[in-house]
């Protein structure tokens, strides 16, 4: 169906067998839309404006594409089905309310709130959440049902549950946030049944409505190095200081899993703490970086903060994708403010690629796998370009050879993609329309004659 916007100045009834396209819905002040049984409303590239009157159905309402959509306007929003398919997701910015009343389907994007929240109402539930599709702001939950918020920030796919609340209008409100909780709730300031908090990362839960206690659970990822179960609390800031909410159960392993507190009566920031040295291992690496000068990479790493931190290794890649310790560096041991490292390997290759080990005075260790620094000390006689995204990438190769052999490798060094391409005199542009790679870093490698260069690509 050809697409069109839709701006309703009277009342619109959307029937059963109709699937609605449009690039945009806007509804005046005196104007209306209904939709009439299992009718689907798909919005391209579009926005859902609202100041008049949106009557729910049992439909489904679609935002599509590959360009921010939002829904905004003044007037009230309940849905009865609503799928995120856009890559670039949705934004709510209406002043009235959003609200889900039986399902939310996440296919693609994500869906960012700002200062607002998106309402999850009783027995309504959600499909599809992931690393790359979760709520990026503030979701609230009505009803008594136990419920799993779908949260994330950053790229971070971090969920919250809670168990069943007594009441059915009763309401719970959750944000995460992936940043260190101090200094605004402080860390250093607990129980003394806590030996340490978590600097990773926090989620904020609050009961907004009713007075049911209830069990919190949080979930944890090997970005929130978790090592040891039995000795990981769930703990809580209660405005003065971290409280123990104790471990009443946990479930999974070190790489994902989730644990569970004991009853809940009061709300405030929650987070990951630890009963001894273990968990979660205390570093926050903000940033690494490698780059070469005359023939030496210069390794440098910064940390907003340590705890018990001894050392650092300096791991190098070598043969069948293998990360050696080449060298180790000094930690400041306990530090709240940003720290400057710096290492220099004076045996550099062509390519090679570095990565951050961090090791407590407990000799726990935590090897930063997501934050991998590329260095090439080569210099090379032709030139190239790189750009792209996740659905096509071009790269503009100046030569005067006849091929070119390239390589794509991830953060973690794995070779994705190995072809060989043919080349004329000048400017060659390689495109790879169906690369099939996802979001995130990449090194291309491209090898003309006997030379070889290399260059990073962030895919969006």
């Amino acid at each position: 169906m050809k697409k069109f916007t839709i701006i309703l100045i009277g009342c619109l009834f959307i029937t059963t067998i109709n699937r609605v396209k449009a690039q945009g819905i806007e509804i005046n002040s005196t104007a209306s839309i209904r939709a009439v049984g299992n009718a689907s409303i798909e919005i391209i590239d579009g926005n859902f404006i609202n100041n008049g009157t949106y009557a729910m159905g049992t439909e489904n309402l679609i935002f599509s594409g590959s360009t921010l959509g939002s829904i905004s306007g003044s007037s009230n929003n309940d849905y009865y089905h609503l799928t995120v398919n856009n890559s670039n997701g949705v934004t709510h910015a209406s002043t009235g309310y959003v609200a889900i009343n039986n399902l939310l389907t996440f296919s693609l994007g994500l869906v960012n709130t700002g200062s607002n929240y998106l309402i999850m109402n009783d027995n309504a539930t959600y499909i599809g959440a992931s690393t790359t599709t979760y709520i990026n702001g503030n979701c609230r939950k009505v009803g008594n049902d136990a419920f799993i918020f779908p949260m994330g920030n950053n790229g971070k796919y971090a969920p919250i549950a809670i168990s069943a609340p007594g009441n059915i209008s009763d309401h719970y409100t959750a944000t995460y946030f992936k940043q260190n909780p101090h200094p605004l709730y402080d860390i250093s300031i607990k129980e003394p049944s806590i030996d340490h908090i978590s600097q990773l990362e926090y989620w904020t839960l609050d009961r907004t409505a009713g007075t049911s206690n209830i069990k919190v659970s949080l979930y944890w990822d090997t970005a929130s190095a978790v090592t040891n179960l039995s000795e990981l609390r769930v703990v809580r800031w209660d405005s003065s200081l971290w409280v123990d909410g104790g471990n009443s159960a946990t479930s999974g392993n070190i790489s994902s899993g989730n644990i569970t507190s004991e009853m809940v009566s009061s709300f405030s920031p929650f987070t990951f703490g630890s009963s001894t040295l273990n968990n979660p291992l205390p570093v926050e690496l903000i940033a690494f970086s490698a780059e070469c000068f005359n023939g030496t990479t210069q390794l440098k790493w910064t940390t907003a903060s340590e705890i018990n931190c001894d050392y650092y290794q300096v791991e190098k890649m070598g043969v069948e994708n293998n990360f050696t310790t080449i060298g180790r560096v000094l930690g400041n041991g306990n530090s709240n403010q940003f720290s400057n490292y710096q290492f220099e390997d004076i045996n550099s290759n062509q390519i090679s690629y570095y990565r951050l080990t961090q090791v407590d005075y407990n000799s726990e260790f935590h090897t930063y796998n997501d934050k991998i620094a590329f260095s090439n000390c080569d210099e090379l006689n032709f030139n190239m370009n790189l750009f792209g995204t996740i659905n096509e990438v071009n790269i503009v190769v100046n030569s005067f050879i006849k091929e070119c052999i390239i390589k794509i490798y991830d953060i973690n060094g794995s070779v994705v993609l190995t072809t060989v391409k043919s080349l004329g005199y000048g400017a060659n542009k390689i495109n790879f329309a169906n690369s099939n790679l996802t979001a995130g870093m990449y090194l291309f490698n491209i090898q003309i004659g006997q030379e070889i260069k290399s260059t990073k690509l962030i895919v969006r």
